[in-house]
Parts: structure tokens; sequence; C-alpha cells
């Protein structure tokens, strides 16, 4: 299977919004068109990446959302994977991977010192892809503290 990875066009939006239901449903989280909306117009944002994984007949089966982020003390930046999302039909076949690679390029062309992505504990398959970049926590515990 031939896959090419591609920047998130307007024209897409709509093959993009039906992964990312898909992706918001296997989560658990209900979207509105409010909720797309916002996040829309945060991967469109200035030093945000966005990128889908087309097959070889055109169809989006796949996309990342990066979001940029200062690391003050060693004076730079990074870009955090906050979405990856991959059809379950395309799964295993390297297109998440393609999708890092690609986030990790573009990090890597903004002179952005690191790439970091956060998975869930129980899934593996997350996990071992992970692994196949860098150590799991890059010697960092992060932890998640709810606000309001």
């Amino acid at each position: 299977m031939t896959i090419t990875i591609s920047g998130l066009t307007e024209r897409e939006f709509f093959a993009w919004y039906g992964l990312f239901s898909e992706y918001a449903a296997g989560a658990g989280v209900a979207v509105t068109d409010e909720h797309v909306m916002r996040v829309w117009t945060a991967i469109q944002a200035p030093g945000a990446h966005a990128a889908v994984a087309h097959d070889e007949s055109g169809e989006v089966v796949g996309f990342v959302h990066a979001l940029p982020f200062e690391r003050l003390l060693q004076g730079d930046g990074g870009l955090q994977i906050e979405d990856l999302f991959v059809a379950q039909a395309q799964r295993n076949g390297g297109v998440a991977t393609a999708l890092v690679e690609h986030v990790r390029s573009s990090a890597e062309a903004q002179q952005r010192g690191l790439l970091r992505w956060a998975v869930q504990a129980d899934d593996a398959a997350a996990k071992a892809l992970q692994e196949k970049f860098a150590d799991a926590s890059g010697g960092w515990v992060l932890q998640t503290v709810p606000v309001g």
C-alpha cells in the first residue's frame, strides 16, 4: 500500500471531520460543531502542524495534529502530538509511523528541539509506536492536573 502524507487543507475538511468524529467516539468524546470548529481553528494556527495520510486512491485514512510548545530553560521549543489516528482498515500498515515521521520532519525544519506525545498506559500499539522513536518518558514524568 502506498501512503502519501501532506499538510491538511480546507478541501479535506469533511474527510478529516469524519475521521476526527470516529477518533472522538473511540475516546468516548461527543463532538459538537462548536468543538470541531475550535479544533479546526487550533490546528490551522501559525506553528501548528496538521497532516493527513492518503491511500493510493486519494482517500484520507489518517491524521495527526501537533501544537508547538516552548522549552524556556533550553531556549528552544518542540511539537506536542495532540491527536494521532488511523482508520481501522488501514492500521498496522505503517500509516501512523509515516504521520509521526512527517511531524518529526516538520519539527526539525522549524528547528524545534523535540517531539513528544502521550499515550494511554494500556494502549500497547500506541506505546510500541512511541518506542520506535524514543523511550517513553524522555526522563520526565508527565502528570495531568484537572482545573475547574
